[in-house]
């Protein structure tokens, strides 16, 4: 059983539709939902900050609709697609590590929720092994490019090394600039919608914690705003601030859907950039992703064929185990019949009882093997075909 994927990704999709189909909120009854209406038997959801997915086994993953213009892979196609996004080929910024992170964290909570199963948990593992490969193929092993240090470049670049900058959001992007901001000299601060969680990510580090809601009111005292966070509105309103008067404030919005409403770029004292920004491709970095999808095609079509072939294999044994099964519970119930009918055999002798009694036996071992002979095996496409 191969997986189906249905997805909304930067940058052949506009940022703001693929915000448009992020879910967070109540994310366990929507993949209950999705599940139903698609009659998947596994499925997974991903989204990150450039790309909502789904990956569906079995099923109709059409069904799951998710709105027009989505891009549907399948097949080779599909295998290829989650090689090249799990090295991070598939990323606005080529090499992004933070993919097989996000995979495994989608597993996670599609297991918890009882959508996704062994074949899921085999193919993530498998996609983000090769992966690691591919990345080592192209020297991008020990690349270190995500959003997050992207962002923590801009700071560096941007500010003076004394200044004061408010994290929101208690996620991996916000904790990698909490522990890198403070080595350069910058001043941080954490604030969270959920308090004690701002508190599990500030005390370890000994920052500070600011008051969100004193921060939607004024961001008095910071040079820069980093947000990151889950929530389905903006947190910082132009109707907040707009009688404010101040210096200028940089506002990094990294979230998806953003954090920040656009229209704050109105007022004189905010400079906002968002993950718009951060995503857009230069012609240099045009020329790089092109570059390295060049070199990893041959790679990609060799390790789509690997794992689609052992993505048949195990759907073939699962269908042999299930078979052997069925067989053996029929077989098990021809065998009690026979022993009822002892009565009606007391004719029999000895010798052609255990004939009987061999028969059956032998009876068993055939059919096992005629079910093993007859099982489709794959091709060198890793199609299944007759024997």
């Amino acid at each position: 059983m191969e997986p189906v994927l249905i997805s909304f990704h930067a940058p052949v999709h506009d940022l703001d539709l693929v915000a448009q189909h992020v879910v967070r909120d109540g994310l366990p009854t929507h993949l209950r939902d999705w599940q139903k209406r698609s009659g998947a038997r596994e499925i997974v959801y991903l989204a990150t900050c450039q790309r909502v997915l789904w990956m569906v086994w079995g099923g109709e993953a059409g069904a799951i609709d998710p709105g027009p213009g989505f891009r549907r892979y399948e097949g080779e196609e599909a295998w290829a697609h989650l090689l090249a996004m799990s090295a991070g080929l598939e990323s606005a910024n080529l090499g992004d590590r933070e993919i097989p992170g996000q995979l495994k964290d989608a597993l996670v909570q599609a297991r918890q929720v009882g959508v996704a199963g062994d074949e899921a948990q085999t193919v993530v593992e498998d996609i983000i092994r090769e992966g690691q490969r591919l990345r080592a193929r192209l020297g991008l092993a020990d690349g270190n490019v995500s959003v997050a240090t992207v962002a923590l470049k801009h700071l560096t670049e941007g500010l003076p090394p004394d200044a004061s900058v408010a994290l929101v959001g208690v996620g991996p992007m916000t904790q990698y600039l909490a522990e890198r901001l403070p080595e350069r000299g910058f001043r941080v601060a954490v604030a969270n919608r959920t308090r004690s969680k701002a508190h599990d990510l500030a005390d370890p580090l000994g920052l500070p914690i600011v008051d969100l809601a004193q921060l939607q009111h004024d961001p008095a005292g910071f040079d820069a705003i980093v947000t990151a966070t889950a929530a389905p509105e903006p947190l910082f309103t132009l109707d907040a601030w707009q009688s404010l008067k101040r210096p200028i404030l940089r506002i990094l919005d990294l979230a998806l859907p953003p954090d920040s409403e656009p229209g704050l770029e109105q007022l004189p004292w905010v400079h906002r950039i968002d993950l718009n920004a951060f995503l857009a491709q230069t012609t240099t970095a045009r020329a790089q992703r092109a570059e390295a999808a060049l070199k990893a095609e041959p790679y990609l079509v060799g390790a789509a064929g690997r794992l689609r072939h052992r993505a048949v294999a195990r759907a073939r044994k699962r269908h042999l185990v299930s078979a052997q099964e069925r067989l053996d519970a029929a077989w098990g119930a021809l065998e009690e019949e026979v022993k009822t009918l002892e009565d009606s055999m007391a004719g029999l002798d000895e010798a052609q009882r255990e004939a009987l009694k061999e028969i059956l036996n032998r009876g068993r071992t055939l059919a096992f093997r005629a079910l093993i002979q007859t099982q489709p095996k794959p091709n060198a496409d890793g199609e299944a075909v007759n024997p």
